[in-house]
């Protein structure tokens, strides 16, 4: 079970800074506002509302702020089992992350500390759990920040193959070709990142690039169609709808009025 030493809200103005000093169990600390910078060891960490930074026992710290902010403290001692079960307990390094759900993590520190200051008959037990519940999220979120960012890479990689190659008739078997990925993956890592299918995301383009060639060029529909890769004026004319919700005849009917 881990062992809290103490725990805290603070409010702290932008002229706050810490002094050198040995941190002599774990801290762990989460932003609800502002910005500072810690320096750990040999390492900079800045540090602004929604990150969390986890530091070992046996680092030297320093700190200063950038303005007024806000921040929960947390300086406990884990035991033997509890570095077994978080990786993040057992490598003598500082973790800083940038955490998603900044609302469930300040509500759940903010119950931490309630138990805390109530100091009841089980307020070890209570605080304990609730820590590691927070770490272990922690720990969770880090071992796929990796997995996030190569799903990341890969999208930005399709999308910039998709701005080169809109106006080929390009399918979803070609993006999976060309990323050598299956096509579900690629879906579903592309509708992650950007909230779009690849398909989706090929029509926004293509269209992008329609409205431009109506307002520069004098080309008919049907030529516009053809040149932004879609296969027949009639499903030109349904995907334009359905991305701007004007037909391409209402749309340059629009612009020109």
């Amino acid at each position: 079970m881990l062992n809290i030493h103490s725990c805290y809200v603070r409010d702290l103005s932008g002229k706050w800074a810490l002094g050198r000093s040995l941190t002599p169990s774990y801290l762990l600390i989460f932003i609800t506002s502002g910005r500072l910078v810690y320096h750990v060891d040999n390492e900079d960490y800045p540090l602004q509302k929604g990150d969390a930074l986890l530091i070992p026992a046996g680092s030297f710290r320093w700190a200063k702020a950038l303005e007024d902010h806000q921040r929960y403290a947390v300086f406990f001692e884990p035991t033997g089992d509890d570095k077994q079960l978080l990786p993040i307990l057992s490598e003598n390094r500082a973790y800083k992350l940038r955490l998603d759900n900044t609302a469930y993590f300040k509500q759940r520190l903010s119950i931490l500390l309630h138990h805390w200051l109530q100091k009841g008959p089980y307020v070890n037990a209570a605080c304990s759990a609730i820590l590691m519940e927070v770490l272990s999220v922690i720990n969770h979120e880090l071992d796929h920040r990796g997995i996030k960012g190569k799903k990341t890479k890969m999208v930005k990689d399709i999308k910039n193959y998709i701005a080169a190659h809109y106006s080929d008739p390009l399918k979803l078997q070609d993006l999976s070709a060309y990323s050598g990925r299956t096509p579900n993956y690629i879906t579903c890592a592309f509708k992650e990142v950007t909230g779009f299918t690849p398909i989706e995301y090929l029509h926004v383009v293509r269209v992008s690039v329609a409205k431009d060639l109506m307002l520069e060029k004098s080309m008919s529909v049907r030529e516009i169609s053809e040149k932004t890769g879609f296969c027949d004026q009639a499903y030109f004319n349904r995907v334009f709808k359905k991305v701007t919700g004007h037909s391409p005849t209402a749309f340059l009917h629009q612009k020109s009025g």
